[in-house]
């Protein structure tokens, strides 16, 4: 049939109703992005810090099922890092997706484009935050929350808990669904009080001479030491006791510990390790630690290396011996002794020159170094 005038004349106007009608459903279907510039829309909000470590502040949040809030992300650590929440049960396979991205992943924020994917803020600096809206659904359910930036996401997250009986949770030493390594703090801080009685032992506190993100370590014979995992290194070792953190629990403040013993080692050479070159000094990337035989084995990567490192009491104590176990390793490595009177050191394998020592790829996959104080 030929087209009449009348019929030409209607498409303009049916074209701009066409255009509104996807403008409208293009902004109905975006409610969430309103929601977050309307306070009124929002039931709560949580406040969120990624802070040094491979960790956020909060890792357990809980919320009425059917409401609406908002998760304000604040980036307080010196890496990049962003937060997803997703569907029960598809946080790991949503960090796969993410690590699969590769290059591509950083224009993306490294959120796959996934079903499982329910909110997410874009990368963020350090010092930058962002807010997203969770619209939370009526069923009862634990939604995860995680950093998918890569090498964070199966250490760095959270979970959310829909639920109408916040009671019923499990005890956070006990919660499957948050962090391994954070399970074990929790262990070991409700064991203390105001220090523990068994050893081996590990707390997160504030510590002398450290980041934020020291962690404590009391050994058996008297042994104990603070190891960095903002830097990625054991900081000092001291003999005689553990620590008396009263005054941290008492006031709630930034306030540090006190040791219970006297310092022997202290590092004086910052992180350790030099790759394919004597001056080359590589930046690690911390990914938690989990526990072998009760002492926590710290695992971070330098480039492709991945390194985990084993403090454990030396058979002649005060001391104590570090052992390392290296992959990926194809140049060699360089490993900087630091200097402390009356200390003798000894090294498994490689070649030592004064205060540092050269190992082969092959002698750098496992190895040991022990500090033996001869006072």
């Amino acid at each position: 049939m030929p087209e009449t005038s009348f019929t030409k004349q209607c498409y303009p106007i049916a074209k701009l109703i066409l255009s509104c009608f996807i403008l409208l459903a293009f902004l109905l279907a975006r409610p969430l992005q309103g929601a977050a510039q309307n306070n009124t829309s929002v039931d709560k909000t949580i406040d969120i810090e990624a802070v040094a470590g491979l960790k956020y502040d909060k890792v357990r949040l809980v919320v009425e099922p059917g409401s609406v809030v908002r998760l304000r992300l604040v980036n307080a650590d010196e890496m990049i890092h962003n937060l997803l929440v997703v569907q029960p049960g598809a946080r790991e396979n949503v960090v796969k997706q993410a690590e699969a991205m590769g290059a591509e992943g950083v224009e993306a924020g490294f959120v796959p484009e996934s079903p499982n994917v329910l909110v997410s803020t874009p990368l963020l600096d350090p010092g930058e935050e962002a807010s997203v809206i969770f619209e939370v659904p009526d069923r009862e359910a634990t939604y995860p929350y995680v950093c998918t930036y890569p090498a964070h996401g199966m250490v760095m997250y959270g979970a959310i808990y829909a639920t109408r009986n916040p009671d019923e949770l499990p005890p956070l030493d006990e919660d499957p669904n948050i962090p391994e390594p954070v399970r074990n703090e929790m262990a070991a801080s409700n064991a203390m009080h105001p220090y523990p009685r068994e050893m081996p032992t590990i707390t997160r506190l504030f510590m002398p001479e450290s980041s934020l993100a020291a962690i404590a370590v009391g050994m058996e014979k008297d042994q104990s030491y603070n190891w960095d995992a903002g830097y990625g290194f054991l900081r000092y070792a001291w003999d005689g006791g553990y620590i008396d953190a009263s005054k941290q629990w008492d006031a709630k403040a930034h306030e540090v510990a006190e040791l219970e013993g006297e310092i022997y080692y202290r590092n004086t050479t910052g992180f350790p390790f030099r790759v394919g070159h004597q001056d080359s000094v590589p930046r690690p990337s911390f990914q938690g630690y989990r526990m072998v035989d009760g002492y926590p084995q710290f695992k971070y990567r330098m480039g492709e290396i991945v390194v985990r490192e084993l403090v454990l009491p030396a058979d002649t104590t005060p001391g104590f011996r570090i052992e390392y176990r290296l992959e990926n390793v194809e140049q060699p490595i360089w490993y900087a002794l630091s200097t402390n009177d009356n200390l003798r050191v000894e090294v498994s394998k490689g070649t030592r020159e004064a205060d540092i020592v050269k190992l082969m790829p092959k002698e750098a996959e496992e190895f040991s170094i022990a500090f033996i104080s001869e006072k």
